[in-house]
């Protein structure tokens, strides 16, 4: 009996080890990714030119919107935040970094809102959906209109209006941008090969 049980607790000791070991590798595995994002956020906002309409735009609001997609819950958050505030700071404007980031993070919230909206629907599974491409919209809206208070509050309103055209082209080029990389990702299966849906769920909340 004695020997039965000491089976039982041994083995219920090792089960408990392995979902242990099981979750810290999960931790360490979405740190990394997310790590990554923040990383691709930061170079193609700082160093990615595409010519444009009324000049040139980034293409980090393409990286911001993957992430947002991809990432479970508040890591989305934590990519778009480090990775908009880092770009700034290496392309030589400290005086935008905070703002950027709390603008950054509020371009995820659209996305973040439909997943807690959508949690366990099948439409969520790919990166371009019909939820995500809807929230292109008001992400849109956040640039411009958070652009717009922060370039009032560090120079004048009228700096403020004469870039609401150059942040609505900008958000357009990152939108075409997602789009074109979502859809070619989504052919390869990205999200469900990196992303564990029992991991997507417990961040939702």
């Amino acid at each position: 009996m004695t020997s039965l049980f000491y089976c039982h607790f041994s083995g219920g000791n090792k089960m408990s080890n392995l979902s242990k070991n099981r979750a810290v590798s999960e931790q360490i595995k979405y740190a990394v990714i997310t790590a990554m994002f923040a990383a691709l956020i930061t170079v193609t906002t700082a160093y990615i030119k595409i010519p444009a309409p009324l000049g040139y735009a980034h293409a980090g609001d393409s990286m911001i919107y993957l992430a947002a997609s991809v990432l479970p819950g508040p890591l989305g958050f934590a990519a778009a935040a480090v990775g908009g505030g880092l770009a700034d700071l290496l392309a030589g404007y400290p005086q935008w970094a905070i703002p950027t980031a709390i603008i950054k993070t509020l371009n995820v919230l659209p996305f973040f809102l439909i997943k807690f909206a959508l949690k366990n629907s099948p439409k969520l599974d790919k990166i371009i959906s019909l939820p995500n491409l809807i929230m292109l919209i008001p992400t849109t809206i956040v640039t411009i209109g958070g652009y717009f208070v922060a370039n009032a509050l560090l120079y004048d309103t009228a700096a403020a209006i004469a870039e609401i055209l150059p942040n609505l082209v900008q958000a357009s080029v990152g939108a075409g941008i997602f789009i074109v990389l979502g859809t070619s990702l989504d052919a390869v299966h990205f999200k469900s090969r990196i992303i564990s849906k029992r991991k997507e769920k417990s961040h939702e909340v």
